[in-house]
């Protein structure tokens, strides 16, 4: 068996329809200086209707190699540290034609590192356009934060289009509620949405 095997090898035959988006979100809830990409998709679930497919991808980077579509537009939301001023948004378009070395580890692949995989791994699935959001984290404040992620929804409008979805009339504060976790308000915020 080769490394470099199609998707259909593996079962995976789902390229995009045209005009097909995908935002993900990276990150942990637990740790408020990794929460960025979780609370923009709480934020933005349903907010542009089907048009949009809108994943969290948690901490494990690879997860995104489950989201190549060939979709018009991946884009991903995430958190960084050392490259900006606290809660500055960074838009970037990564060249994912970086080679692989063999001193890397699963447990330092992040975003575009996975997508350089993907890239190896599943050519006729890769987007043809990715773009990070990267939030700085460093010395980032509750308020800071709060306006950081309303940026990116802010940027995702841009990108995307207005809003479509059920979400749009019914998005707030995306931070879980005094004693819940952020799966419980989201849980709370779903059925009152249903």
């Amino acid at each position: 068996m080769t490394a470099n095997r199609s998707a259909a090898t593996h079962g995976i035959d789902r390229p995009g329809p045209a005009g097909s988006i995908t935002v993900a979100g990276c990150g942990n809830w637990l740790i408020g200086a990794d929460r960025i990409g979780p609370r923009v998709m709480t934020m933005v679930d349903g907010r542009w209707g089907e048009r949009v497919t809108t994943c969290d991808i948690g901490t494990g980077a690879l997860a995104l190699l489950d989201h190549l579509e060939s979709q018009d537009l991946l884009v991903v939301v995430d958190a960084c540290v050392g490259h900006g001023t606290p809660g500055e948004v960074l838009e970037l378009e990564p060249g994912l034609d970086i080679g692989l070395t063999r001193g890397t580890s699963a447990h330092q692949i992040g975003p575009a590192e996975a997508l350089t995989v993907g890239r190896h791994l599943y050519p006729e699935l890769m987007p043809r356009r990715v773009l990070f959001l990267l939030v700085e984290t460093d010395g980032l404040t509750d308020e800071l934060e709060d306006a950081a992620c309303e940026q990116v929804v802010r940027i995702l409008d841009r990108e995307i289009g207005p809003p479509g979805g059920r979400a749009a009339a019914t998005a707030g504060d995306s931070r879980p509620e005094e004693g819940r976790t952020p799966w419980q308000n989201k849980l709370i915020c779903n059925e009152s949405r249903a």
